[in-house]
């Protein structure tokens, strides 16, 4: 498991940035239909548009951050004799990755973090960046018992 964090606290967050940003999104269409009707304003009058524009734009940001960084990267992997498997979060499944696909798998090193990289034939994976650096090294080190593929330490 490459994760800092628990899956249930990863999740709960994950909800409530959805939930701001569906509550967000209704304000804004409430408050952008309370103006058209409303015969006698000035024209360029929308005070409860501004803030709740603000917080949708905000809250889409959140969105896609924890989709890029938490849901579409792999948080743990189970290695094989023949193969590899990366668990995804929920909604995506779990890839299965045959040895003889693995082209190089390398460790890409941060600030403080760092992340595995598993290049394929077909594509790049990455997994969430993550503290424990010394986990990645124990996954590189037991993958590298297999002598086709290429190993390397960014």
């Amino acid at each position: 498991m490459l994760d800092d964090f628990p899956a249930w606290s990863i999740y709960i967050v994950a909800f409530v940035i959805v939930a701001g940003f569906l509550v967000s999104l209704a304000v804004l269409i409430r408050s952008l239909r309370a103006t058209n009707y409303r015969p006698n304003a000035p024209r360029g009058s929308s005070r409860f548009s501004r803030p709740s524009f603000f917080f949708l734009i905000g809250a889409a940001l959140a969105l896609w951050f924890m989709g890029t960084s938490m849901f579409d990267r792999f948080h743990a992997m189970a290695i094989a004799s023949d193969r590899i498997e990366l668990v995804y979060f929920w909604p995506r499944p779990q890839q299965v990755i045959q040895r003889s696909d693995l082209i190089e798998v390398k460790i890409d090193r941060a600030y403080r973090t760092c992340a595995v990289l598993v290049l394929t034939r077909n594509k790049l994976f990455r997994s969430v960046n993550s503290k424990k650096c010394a986990v990645a090294q124990e996954i590189l080190d037991k993958l590298s018992q297999h002598g086709s593929i290429k190993m390397g330490s960014g």
